[in-house]
């Protein structure tokens, strides 16, 4: 297993290791193939030092080796001597001892605390309820209430189902028709509660009635299967059904959450699925009414009441998005939800929906790779990396301010769609490129939403072109005119923002949180600012190609000089303009650039 149940634990050599503690120790009932979970601090794990974990009462004791160590919990395994021990001191006060030696020190620390660990060999399974709502849907899960509940290495638990089911609509699913159906615990609370799921396959999926008994059955780790008494149950299931849509608007490329009860995921073993069909009629602002029927596959299934549709569009005979939400608007109909299982179909009462399509908006993910932070650390700027990034996200918001362009460090949650650029170290086309766009074609209209500046585009290199798209951060060093690849633009004052703390411009690289002079203070702002904007600017530019710029005709950039134009070729945008130098204007999106952002995203 896994020497870290916490993402892992430092390793202390050459620090003071503190002693460890241990919380109180609270555990149920504990049976062959348990997990006893011990909490506290300190803990160690080869190669950072060894943690030993005991079992004392009176003048026995027995060593508990763990079975997965994390600087903040420890877990035991109820298994070999560990089960005849608990048994020989039941009911008695325990100590448990937690002995952590550091690797490289020589004393060890220790921590105890005292617990009664209560043990048994078997557990016989009780259902005393299984809790129902009034009406149950296919797919739902139901929570067991009883004893001897087992799950993971201690066995399994599953409800047994057997009675009789009458179908609302005996001609399409038969009367009386016989039930018998193992429905396995999906989630286990405590030895008295868990939930299991109402599988499809248990009950079908027709509205009706099954009347019958309830037995909980258990395995344990052994093989050894026991049964509970019989509980007389009756489950009314009836059809899937829609309770909202949200958000309202939306737009393309965005999520939608639909609530309700009854849907299914889509699962090819289990052959399930959900669908959701919208008909009506659609006004496109500013344009006549038109009869649509849409449908939505399912994307995301987060349980039985909650699923995620995606907003989403196809390329139409003219090149161009068509579908639900290709335009803004307004739609007003019907939607209702379909479910398959195998065979069985079941479907959801119409339920009557207003919905706005909003105008397109683009999010764009920044994407650090590890080279980024390596490029940073040439700049001898690594103790500033978290500041720097903030000013990028500034200068990318600054760059788009007044358009529905928006920027995070993060995959937006709630967007199947999204421009994402990677921003990594040296350029793997070996071109010293700031930036690339790779992704294929110019995107006229932004057709596209969904991007990739970055990796190795397969399609572009097959076309000719270079492949490897993103931000590269290390080749800013050729704006410095002493580099043996210094480019047309390259500029002394370079060398002079970012000489302070570059060490192969002879700088100190900055250690967060060490003194500062007022003067290096200052400098540090300024190379941060600048640095800030050399990169941002250039994922405001590269974000301006997948987006369909510059808008010229056959142009990839301006064709001439635009004199601050952010959309102007390289050799057009010098350093002052790039890093935006001591108060030095940043480059903008001007003219027909502007007019077209305006026109996809204006506010």
């Amino acid at each position: 297993m896994l020497a870290g149940c916490e993402g892992g634990i430092p390793d202390p050599r050459g620090a003071v290791v503190p002693p460890p503690t241990l919380a109180p120790i609270e555990a149920e009932v504990l049976v062959p193939g348990s997990r006893l979970v011990l909490t506290g601090t300190g803990f160690l794990a080869p190669p950072a030092g060894e943690t030993q974990v005991s079992v004392i009462s009176g003048a026995d004791r027995l060593s508990w080796p763990p079975v997965a160590i994390g600087a903040g919990q420890l877990r035991l395994a109820v298994d070999g001597p560990v089960g005849p021990w608990l048994a020989a001191h039941q009911g008695a006060p325990i100590t448990v001892q937690v002995a952590v030696q550091p690797g490289d020190q020589p004393t060890q620390g220790v921590a105890s605390a005292r617990a009664t660990l209560r043990y048994a060999e078997a557990l016989p399974p009780r259902l005393d309820d299984v809790e129902l709502p009034t009406i149950v849907a296919p797919g739902a899960h139901l929570r067991v209430l009883g004893d001897g509940l087992l799950s993971g290495n201690e066995g399994r638990s599953s409800l047994w189902l057997e009675g009789s089911f009458d179908a609302d609509d005996p001609d399409a699913a038969g009367e009386g028709r016989p039930i018998t159906a193992l429905l396995p615990l999906v989630q286990r609370f405590d030895r008295n509660s868990g939930e299991v799921y109402l599988r499809p396959g248990a009950l079908g999926l027709a509205p009706g009635l099954f009347q019958g008994d309830g037995i909980l059955l258990t395995q344990d780790a052994a093989g050894v299967e026991r049964r509970s008494q019989r509980l007389p149950l009756v489950i009314r299931q009836g059809p899937p059904r829609i309770t909202g849509l949200t958000p309202d608007p939306a737009s393309r490329g965005q999520i939608i959450r639909l609530r309700g009860a009854g849907f299914l995921p889509n699962d090819g073993n289990a052959e399930t699925a959900t669908v959701v069909r919208a008909v009506g009629v659609f006004t496109p602002t500013g344009k006549a009414p038109e009869d649509v029927r849409f449908t939505f596959v399912a994307e995301r299934w987060i349980d039985h009441t909650d699923v995620r549709l995606a907003v989403r569009t196809v390329l139409g005979p003219e090149g161009l998005p068509v579908g639900f939400g290709a335009r803004p608007g307004r739609f007003e109909g019907e939607v209702h939800v379909e479910l398959f299982a195998g065979q069985q179909r079941a479907t959801s009462a119409p339920v009557p929906v207003t919905f706005d399509i909003g105008p397109a908006a683009q999010f764009v993910y920044l994407r650090y790779l590890p080279g980024f932070s390596d490029g940073v650390a040439r700049f001898g700027l690594s103790g500033a990396e978290a500041r720097l990034r903030a000013k990028i996200l500034a200068v990318c918001a600054r760059d788009y301010a007044g358009l529905r362009v928006h920027f995070g460090e993060l995959p937006p949650a709630d967007w199947a769609e999204f421009v994402t650029v990677e921003l990594g170290g040296p350029d793997p086309n070996g071109r010293d490129l700031f930036g690339l766009d790779n992704s294929p074609g110019k995107d006229s209209g932004n057709v596209f939403l969904n991007e990739l500046l970055g990796g190795l585009n397969a399609e572009t290199l097959a076309g000719g072109s270079l492949a490897y798209g993103g931000v590269f951060i290390e080749s800013f060093f050729t704006l410095s005119p002493d580099h043996p690849k210094a480019v047309y633009i390259a500029d002394p004052r370079f060398d002079e923002v970012f000489g302070h703390f570059a060490p192969e411009l002879g700088g100190q690289p900055y250690v967060a949180g060490g003194p500062l002079s007022t003067a290096r203070a200052a400098a540090l702002e300024r190379a941060v600012d600048a640095l800030a904007n050399l990169v941002g600017s250039t994922v405001t530019h590269e974000v301006g190609h997948a987006l369909g710029l510059a808008d010229v005709a056959g142009e990839w950039h301006n064709p001439s000089d635009t004199d601050g134009g952010l959309m102007d070729g390289g050799l057009d945008r010098p350093f002052a303009e790039r890093a935006a130098l001591d108060g030095h204007p940043p480059a903008r999106f001007l003219g027909a650039n502007r007019a077209y952002l305006e026109r996809l995203f204006g506010l």
